[in-house]
């Protein structure tokens, strides 16, 4: 039988260096997905608007913790992450090594309200207003301002209510922890 294979070795051509030509449409590529998208572009221009905080003192001002008698609290603190979630923060001082405590209650607003009208971060609050509260946290914080350990947290059913000058929380966890806030602006 015949040997049907070549003992030739095999020339390879060099590649020919691309052009401009050749380059330009993988160039544009690259650079149209460095950039937003036509949703981002108006992101971009309009920034979110809808989270930020206002604190406030308090004339009077009375909280407990899960079962704790009543104590005092200096400030109020309003937090939204997100239109139409609103986080109403009563902060007292602590005991031992903890300097400060911050009672908190989660809530959806009701009513479809906005709870803060917001801009670049800075919020105004927007009253009277009500919400459904979700769960109630405690945190603990030492003088240097850190937290002493992780939150405890409690899925609760209750209400605040968000006056000119007056803001009054009640919940209940499942549990049966109960906690209470009032404070006058």
């Amino acid at each position: 039988m015949a040997d049907t294979t070549s003992s030739k070795p095999l020339k390879c051509q060099p590649r020919p260096r691309p052009g401009f030509r050749q380059l330009a449409p993988l160039l544009a590529g690259a650079l149209l997905s460095l950039l937003p998208q036509g949703g981002d572009l108006l992101a971009a221009e309009n920034p979110p608007v809808d989270f930020g905080r206002v604190q406030r003192a308090t004339r009077t001002c009375q909280r407990n913790l899960s079962d704790a008698s009543p104590g005092p609290c200096s400030e109020l603190r309003f937090e939204q992450n997100r239109e139409g979630l609103l986080n109403i923060r009563f902060v007292g001082p602590g005991s031992g090594e903890i300097t400060s405590n911050l009672v908190t209650f989660v809530g959806v607003v009701k009513d479809g309200a906005a709870g803060m009208s917001c801009r670049e971060g800075r919020c105004r609050l927007e009253g009277p207003l009500s919400t459904e509260v979700t769960s109630v946290s405690e945190l603990g914080f030492d003088q240097r301002g850190l937290p002493t350990g992780l939150p405890s947290a409690w899925p609760a059913d209750g209400t605040c209510k968000v006056e000119k000058h007056d803001v009054h929380c009640e919940a209940r966890a499942l549990s049966g922890e109960r906690w209470s806030a009032r404070a006058e602006l």
